[in-house]
C-alpha cells in the first residue's frame, strides 16, 4: 500500500497549491509589514490523522506539541524565529480532561520554540464532529532574523547536513494507521522542535527544508535552484524505520517520498560553514551533496 491508496494524493494536493500561484516555498510565507521594509513569517499547519493514534491509545499531551513544531519548523526555514502562537481546538463535543492535556502540550511546545501563546479558539461543532472527534490547527508569526533560502548562492558541491527527528513527527499517519494493528508509543513521540538548532545555522546554511508531507523529496527541491538538484548518499534507517519500510512495502524512493526516514531537517551548507557547524551540532548527518541537473 502507498499513500495514495491509503486515501492521501500528494500529488493531486501539490497541483492544487499550484493553481494558488504563490510566491513562497511551501514553508511559511514572508510578508512586509507596515510603511518600512520590516517583514514577518507566518505559517500554519495541524497534526492529521496522528490525532487519530492519540484517540487509540487515549494519550493527548503530546500532539500539542507536535502542533506548534509543524508551525515552528516551517517558520525557522524562513529566517524567522519563532515569536506568537495561536490555535483552534474545534470538537464535537468539549471533555475537559482531554482538552487541558491538549492545550499543556500546545503551552510545552511554546516554551520549546521559544515563542508565546497569544490567543486561539475552541469550538464546539456537534454534526461535524462525531462524539469527542476533534481536529487542531495552529498559526505561527515569526521574526525575521535574515533570508532563507538564498538560491542564488548554492553551488555543485555544497553539503547535505540533516538533523535527526523524534520518528514520523506528524506525517505519513494515513499510512502508518493501515500498517499496525496496535500501535508502539515510538508513533506518538511528538515532532522535534529545531529552534535551539536554528540559532547555530541561520548564519551559515544556505537553505533549509523542513522534512513534513512528501518527504526528502517533496520538500528538499522547493529550496533549490533551477539548474541544480542532489545526491543522497546511502543511509541506514533504524530498527523503528526499518520495520515501518518492511511494512510499507514501498521502493526505497517512494519510502523517502512519503516519510522522513530519520531527518527531520535538511540544510544546504558549504565546506568552510559546516566545520563551524558540526562543532556546535553534534548530532548532524551529511546526507548528500548537490549536483549540476
Amino acid at each position: 500500500m502507498d499513500y495514495k491508496e491509503s486515501g492521501v494524493d500528494v500529488q493531486l494536493a501539490d497541483q492544487f497549491v499550484k493553481t494558488l500561484k504563490l510566491n513562497q516555498t511551501g514553508f511559511g510565507a514572508r510578508v512586509k509589514i507596515g510603511i518600512g521594509e520590516d517583514e514577518i513569517v507566518l505559517a500554519t499547519d495541524g497534526v492529521g490523522t496522528k490525532l487519530l493514534v492519540a484517540e487509540e491509545l487515549n494519550k493527548f499531551d503530546t500532539i500539542g506539541i507536535d502542533l506548534v513544531a509543524m508551525c515552528a519548523n516551517d517558520v525557522i526555514c524562513q529566517c524567522a524565529y519563532p515569536k506568537y502562537f495561536l490555535d483552534y481546538y474545534a470538537t464535537g463535543k468539549l471533555r475537559l480532561d482531554k482538552s487541558k492535556d491538549i492545550m499543556a502540550g500546545i503551552t510545552q511546545g511554546c516554551q520549546l520554540a521559544g515563542c508565546e501563546l497569544v490567543g486561539g479558539e475552541t469550538a464546539e461543532m456537534p454534526g461535524v464532529y462525531e462524539g469527542s472527534n476533534f481536529d487542531l490547527a495552529g498559526f505561527m508569526v515569526g521574526e525575521c532574523c535574515g533570508v532563507l533560502p538564498r538560491k542564488e548562492e548554492m553551488e555543485e558541491g555544497d553539503y547535505l547536513i540533516a538533523l535527526p527527528s523524534s520518528g514520523p513527527h506528524s506525517n505519513g499517519y494515513s499510512l502508518i494507521r493501515q500498517l499496525y494493528d496496535s500501535y508502539d508509543s515510538w508513533l506518538l513521540t511528538p515532532t522535534r522542535i529545531y529552534t535551539p538548532e536554528f540559532k547555530i545555522l541561520y548564519e551559515w546554511v544556505k537553505g533549509l527544508a523542513n522534512i513534513t508531507g512528501g518527504g526528502i523529496h517533496g520538500n528538499l527541491p522547493r529550496i533549490l535552484p533551477d539548474h541544480l538538484t542532489y545526491k543522497l548518499n546511502e543511509f541506514e534507517l533504524s530498527d523503528e524505520w526499518q520495520d515501518l519500510f518492511d511494512r510499507s512495502k514501498l521502493d526505497r524512493h517512494e519510502f523517502e517520498s512519503t516519510f522522513n526516514c530519520g531527518f527531520g531537517m535538511i540544510a544546504v551548507i558549504d565546506q568552510l560553514s559546516l566545520l563551524e557547524v558540526a562543532f556546535q551540532i553534534l548530532d548532524l548527518e551529511i546526507i548528500g551533496r548537490l549536483v549540476e541537473k
